[in-house]
């Protein structure tokens, strides 16, 4: 008896310490693991449950994102690259979802966790906030043509033609005719004599144009975003029952990606208009942009030369440059003279022309203009010939011939742009933030060799591209605008113009893709 009493009681201690030391697993996989902190911003704490969440929501935005661009630009556009980069890529990212628990935390995801608590917390402090019904709204507004199915055409009734009666054809259709047809008619012309009779000119289409949605009411917003997260989950399912996988995200990790999303815009938006108000907007009426012409006269001094053999080859060439600068005041045309004396070929072609450039002389040829001529150029009045100006190249006159000032609604936006880039600057420095366990700080000593930042460099003027001759970019002179290139009187290729392709597009919030 009293061993089966010691059998049964180490049975059961057995039994307990199993037990206990499930319960113990159980706990730290349950609530120790999903409690630790990630980060802080504030006074707001973001433990790994909530990271896992906000890693969700960035993988339901992920594909929200490619739904939409698949209706945008592939599917029934024709656009098969599209079509091919963003179709069927749900399998990938369910898959992924899956691993969240035990995959090394994203930096991205926590980083855009981080800007909109700084955006909200910020926002407060300026009496800033956004309501649930006002982000319901938005995504309605945003996503109902592409996620809600349009409504099925109502079926007209039809009149029908019974018994043996034999009434003319033409009588039975005049009388099921609701609205006849419009026979087009051409105005009648006098034809020439001695040759055919002229054609009459096609009239011109009148384009649809589209017609702005009306904001919802909050009540009917609120059944649109149903129907929208309905949409997107049954579009996400189709894609997953293609490669015989379950869903891993839900709909509310659909629905919280979007009110993520709009609720970050929301509030910049009513930031933006804070900082920057539209009444005390002043307009400026400093262009963005100038277009000019040039004409260059050449210096090219040898390799060896000395600096008073230099100023000697420029003063020489100066002679000539104020010749053609008296010609100009004394009416010659500016693109005749260009082509015919222009040491710069690429831009002499043109009859001078350099495009369209801005402050930092960046061309909308991609081209990049020495500082000296962008100075002259942006100090011009439109349809004004400078003086002779010296850059390493030799002498340039220019005229200016267009300056392109941008609308108030588009200044005003890059106002607003700009204030709120700094205002979450400013947020971030007076906001404490903290990552656990703390992030290793990024050495800045060590003999590394900074990166420099590419400048203009003097070089011999070659050809610049013309605006009528713009080109496609191939890999070959892809490869060739990754080594340095060398700045010419017509203006430095920095790089390649590039085509946009499906991979340069990325989601609204840079870091919300995971």
């Amino acid at each position: 008896m009293r061993d089966q009493r010691r059998v049964v009681l180490v049975t059961a201690s057995a039994v307990g310490l199993a037990l206990l030391v499930l319960m113990i697993g159980l706990g730290y996989d349950q609530l120790w693991v999903p409690s630790r902190p990630v980060a802080k911003v504030g006074a707001v704490t973001l433990s790994r449950r909530d990271y896992w969440q906000e890693r969700r929501s960035a993988y339901a935005h992920q594909i929200v994102q490619n739904f939409q661009l698949l209706a945008l630009f592939g599917g029934s556009s024709g656009n098969e690259q599209f079509t091919q980069q963003f179709s069927n890529q749900s399998p990938t990212l369910n898959a992924q979802v899956k691993t969240i628990r035990t995959s090394a935390v994203d930096d991205g995801v926590v980083n855009q966790w981080e800007t909109l608590q700084i955006q909200q917390q910020g926002a407060a402090q300026l009496g800033v906030s956004v309501s649930l019904d006002e982000i319901n709204q938005a995504i309605a507004n945003d996503l109902s043509l592409i996620f809600i199915p349009a409504p099925a055409a109502p079926i007209t009734a039809t009149a029908t033609i019974s018994g043996t009666a034999t009434a003319p054809v033409a009588d039975a259709t005049a009388a099921l005719s609701a609205t006849p047809t419009l026979m087009p008619t051409s105005a009648p012309s006098t034809p020439t004599p001695g040759g055919p009779s002229p054609t009459p000119a096609p009239t011109e289409t009148l384009e649809p144009t589209e017609t702005p949605m009306p904001t919802p009411a909050p009540a009917e917003a609120v059944t649109q975003v149903g129907q929208i997260v309905d949409e997107i989950f049954r579009r996400y399912e189709l894609e997953l029952a293609a490669a015989s996988q379950e869903a891993a995200l839900t709909k509310e990790d659909f629905r919280a990606a979007l009110v993520s999303q709009y609720q970050e815009q929301l509030l910049n938006t009513r930031v933006e208009e804070k900082l920057v108000p539209d009444a005390g907007f002043v307009e400026s009426s400093e262009p963005a942009k100038v277009k000019a012409r040039q004409i260059l006269i050449a210096v090219t001094p040898p390799a060896d030369a000395s600096q008073d053999q230099i100023d000697a080859l420029f003063s020489n060439a100066k002679i000539k440059a104020d010749q053609l600068r008296v010609d100009l005041h004394g009416g010659a045309e500016f693109v005749g003279m260009a082509m015919a004396a222009s040491d710069d070929p690429g831009s002499a072609a043109a009859g001078g022309d350099l495009g369209y450039f801005d402050k930092t002389g960046h061309a909308d040829n991609g081209a990049t203009y020495p500082p000296e001529l962008v100075a002259t150029a942006f100090a011009l009045a439109p349809n004004t010939v400078s003086d002779p100006i010296r850059t390493q190249f030799g002498w340039h006159i220019i005229e200016v011939i267009d300056r392109d000032i941008p609308a108030r609604d588009t200044q005003l936006r890059d106002a607003r742009t700009k204030a709120l880039d700094t205002w979450i600057a400013e947020q971030r420095a007076a906001i404490s933030s903290e990552r656990f366990p703390a992030q290793t700080p990024t050495p800045t000593g060590g003999t590394e060799t900074p990166t420099v930042v590419p400048t203009y460099l003097p070089g011999p003027p070659t050809e610049m591209p013309t605006p009528t001759q713009a080109q496609v970019p191939t890999e070959a002179a892809t490869a060739v605008s990754a080594a340095p290139q060398t700045p010419t009187a017509a203006g430095t290729v920095i790089s390649a113009t590039q085509v946009p392709t499906a991979a340069s597009i990325t989601s609204p919030t840079a870091t919300s893709t995971p």
